[in-house]
């Protein structure tokens, strides 16, 4: 039988400073372990794990983000568990190994860095916030001299901005007014997808023209403008058509779901963009990628592969970007609609506010 990556306690005996040992000595091994309030909330049994996540998740994470981060660590702990090395006991070689693993499967290099950006964290987690921090092996610092430039990896998939025929192809085929209307607020706003899905009717303030994206990834709340056109389609789906959506549930949100408050995951307003671009016939696969054990659910082709598509919502938000450069919208106005801090963020999506959103609204003229 393949042992967990948790420590047993005669291993934990062995291995730790005097005072951890006194600690679990003092109490049962699993007081020592982290408490977690909803220990079947996540598919991953390690205890460490479940309690990082359920700190995280909701005050840092958005309910997507902590999904790709508890398979990023079912992952590393089924690669421990495999070479029977325990999670605390693992070292910088174990995870050197594990982004070779990553390597040897395909991943590109943006996929490994979020990988290792949450084992590092985890680490830090046990470090900082767990009684077992004097029996961990790894210093987390050591992580980042791990250097992802030294491996070949393949290299990261490009999408290219659709143009403005495809772009009404691809208004044409969406099979609800809702979905029409979120591809038009993501191409107009350059939005994520999170920030689409949990825009609230609230934020939309009508008079001045602009939405508040009040829980932005990894940012503080900040605002972007929207035309005449988009203000006055949003109020006449509001007044008129929103209800219809969500006639069982009390929203918040500008986009219900038709069974639940909003769109709950990133992967459900892609397939809806993603559907839409396949009737329109501008949809295409890039590329494809093998999908790790458990991780079936992500797949299109086979329970194995991952298929990467042209049209998704991240392909909107960077044709917002490039047709707001084509229309001689300014950099430092497009980082603000962006949301972007470095410039030189901004220019890779282009291959005092109240004036600039006037500039903004002046010179960009989304398709409809």
């Amino acid at each position: 039988m393949t042992p967990s990556i948790l420590p047993d306690k005669n291993w934990l005996m062995d291995h730790v400073p005097a005072r951890v040992s006194d600690l679990a000595q003092q109490s049962s091994f699993e007081e020592f372990e982290p408490s977690v309030e909803n220990p079947d909330r996540f598919s991953v049994s390690c205890p460490f794990i479940c309690a990082y996540l359920e700190t995280r998740s909701g005050r840092q994470l958005t309910a997507s983000s902590t999904t790709t981060y508890e398979q990023n660590l079912s992952q590393y702990a089924a690669f421990l568990q495999d070479r029977e090395v325990h999670l605390l006991d693992a070292d910088l070689t174990d995870v050197i190994e594990f982004v070779e693993h990553c390597v040897d499967q395909g991943n590109r290099r943006s996929t490994i860095e979020s990988k290792l950006t949450t084992v590092r964290e985890l680490y830090v987690f046990i470090r900082l916030r767990t009684a077992a921090a004097e029996a961990l092996t790894i210093d987390p610092i050591e992580l980042e001299r791990i250097d992802l430039a030294e491996y070949n990896v393949p290299p990261p998939i490009e999408r290219e901005a659709l143009t403005q025929e495809e772009l009404r192809k691809l208004f044409d085929a969406m099979n609800s007014y809702r979905n029409r209307l979120l591809a038009v607020v993501a191409v107009e706003t350059g939005l994520r997808n999170s920030d689409l899905r949990n825009i609230r009717v609230s934020d939309v303030d009508f008079d001045s023209g602009e939405i508040h994206v009040h829980n932005p990834k990894n940012s503080v709340p900040y605002d972007v403008p929207i035309s005449r056109d988009l203000r006055i389609e949003l109020q006449i789906w509001c007044d008129q058509y929103r209800d219809g959506y969500a006639p069982r549930v009390d929203s918040q949100y500008l986009f219900p779901a038709c069974n639940g408050a909003k769109l709950e995951t990133n992967g459900g307003l892609n397939t809806i963009i993603r559907s839409a671009a396949e009737r329109a016939g501008i949809q295409e696969v890039l590329a494809t990628s093998e999908v790790p054990p458990g991780q079936g659910k992500h797949s299109e082709a086979n329970n194995n592969v991952r298929e990467w598509h042209r049209v998704t919502v991240h392909t909107l938000r960077h044709t917002c970007f490039t047709l707001m450069k084509e229309a001689g919208v300014p950099l430092p106005y497009r980082q603000l609609v962006a949301n972007h801090r470095d410039p030189q963020t901004t220019q890779h999506y282009s291959h005092g506010r109240g004036q600039e959103f006037a500039s903004i609204r002046e010179q960009f003229d989304p398709p409809r």
